[in-house]
């Protein structure tokens, strides 16, 4: 396998070059920006000039992104498969921009790794393959030999390389188990730390959370344990953070009443209430997938809660589906699949959206234009259809189409000043990026 490296800093300062020497079927391995002869000849990594990346074919290379703002070269290439090396915001960057445009990256991403815990949870909440790249367990889990050179892996260094290898390989690799067992190293660690810091909430909810990850019921205990221990510090605003995670925890294990029960008692907003009375309507009616991937959504269990509404074939699911996938930044499946229930729709004369809303149909043209039907745009989770669609566009190259979309917003009386702002930020800080590349191969 080929190897593309897209890094947000020089060749000197990268910070994973020792996962680059576990790279698994290792063949041609090249660094987008400039490496000094000696850089080159101690790494076995070739320098690419940015101006090359157009001629590219780049269905043989697997792309190691660790910078957002590489989002259009990716979307340009076509890889074969892309790793998003996802990192936290670095100092001097807009923190909101570079939020958005890495979880796009992960969301396009075949396979998302990072050394941040924080991150690596909350990527486990929203897809399948993610990879902690750092760990607490002391002993060596493998070996690897690279010519001379003899390698003992750690825990997720053997992660990496089979997460890496299940992508071509995945009948073979086993790679699936290993992020499982991951989980549960990274759950034996926080329960063993719950034993030597028995009074530390956040100690208790981690365990509780990889524990939930895995399906394992002792996450009720620990969770419990954790919600005991925020009150007897007098953090009585926890019912969002901690109570409402019990119904989530009775979701996986199909208590499904007890679960409608233990929500509604932390609704308190009218929308939490109003999510709460349709959830009693599916508990009663028996629509038991629609309410455990509801259950699982207002948990922030989006990956969940989309495994489930896929697998699920009745119409209420799809609307569901749509802000899921938005929540979880998959905006092209998002913008898809409303397409698909606009077309399907037109013909029973209404397309159904999140909350009960519907729009009239017959005979309409693609979704995006006609969600702006009525005298607003429908909004799911804080997000326009027109404005992911333009965002599409903008990280396709389709400037103007960015730029017509971004002004329907504005048409329907929506603010798209800051839309063209980000729109602005995102040019100089994919310029800033590149930029930077060009200075070192100067």
């Amino acid at each position: 396998m080929n190897y593309l490296i897209l890094s947000r800093v020089s060749w000197e300062e990268y910070p994973y070059k020792r996962l680059l020497d576990l790279l698994p079927e290792r063949a041609d391995i090249c660094f987008a920006g400039g490496m000094t002869p000696e850089q080159q000849a101690c790494s076995g990594i070739r320098p690419v000039a940015l101006t090359e990346l157009n001629t590219w074919d780049g269905g043989s290379f697997t792309l190691l992104v660790s910078s957002p703002y590489w989002l259009p070269d990716v979307l340009a290439l076509q890889p074969a498969y892309t790793v998003a090396l996802l990192e936290p915001c670095p100092e001097g960057e807009n923190e909101i921009m570079w939020e958005k445009y890495s979880a796009l990256l992960a969301a396009r991403a075949d396979l998302v790794g990072t050394v941040s815990e924080r991150l690596y949870l909350e990527q486990n909440l929203c897809r399948p393959r993610v990879v902690y790249l750092s760990g607490d367990y002391p002993l060596s889990c493998g070996l690897l030999r690279r010519g001379e050179r003899l390698f003992f892996l750690s825990d997720y260094e053997e992660v990496w390389t089979r997460a890496l290898t299940g992508l071509w390989q995945p009948a073979c690799s086993g790679a699936g188990d290993w992020l499982v067992i991951q989980r549960r190293l990274r759950a034996d660690f926080y329960v063993s730390m719950c034993g030597k810091m028995p009074h530390q909430p956040t100690v208790h909810y981690l365990a509780a959370t990889y524990l939930y990850l895995l399906g394992d019921e002792a996450a009720e205990r620990y969770l419990a344990k954790s919600f005991e221990l925020m009150l007897l510090h007098d953090y009585t605003d926890c019912l969002h953070s901690h109570y409402r995670f019990f119904s989530a925890i009775e979701a996986k294990k199909g208590n499904l009443a007890l679960a409608v029960a233990q929500y509604e008692i932390t609704a308190f907003t009218e929308e939490e209430r109003s999510t709460a009375v349709q959830m009693r309507r599916w508990l009663d009616s028996g629509d038991s997938g629609l309410l455990q991937a509801e259950l699982y959504r207002v948990n922030e269990d989006v990956a969940e809660a989309i495994r489930v509404l896929e697998n699920l074939s009745c119409p209420e699911a799809q609307p569901l589906l749509l802000q899921n996938y938005i929540a979880s930044f998959q905006w092209e499946k998002a913008l898809q699949l409303q397409r698909l229930a606009a077309l399907s729709s037109s013909e029973a004369g209404v397309i159904p959206l999140p909350g009960g809303a519907v729009l009239q149909g017959g005979g309409m043209p693609p979704a995006s234009t006609a969600l702006l039907a009525g005298t607003e745009i429908p909004s799911y989770g804080g997000v326009q259809l027109p404005v992911i669609e333009g965002t599409m566009h903008l990280l396709h190259g389709r400037r103007h189409a960015a730029i017509r979309s971004f002004l329907r917003v504005a048409g329907a009386g929506g603010e798209a000043r800051t839309l063209f702002a980000e729109m602005a930020d995102l040019e100089e800080a994919a310029g800033r990026l590149k930029g930077g590349a060009d200075d070192e191969q100067g």
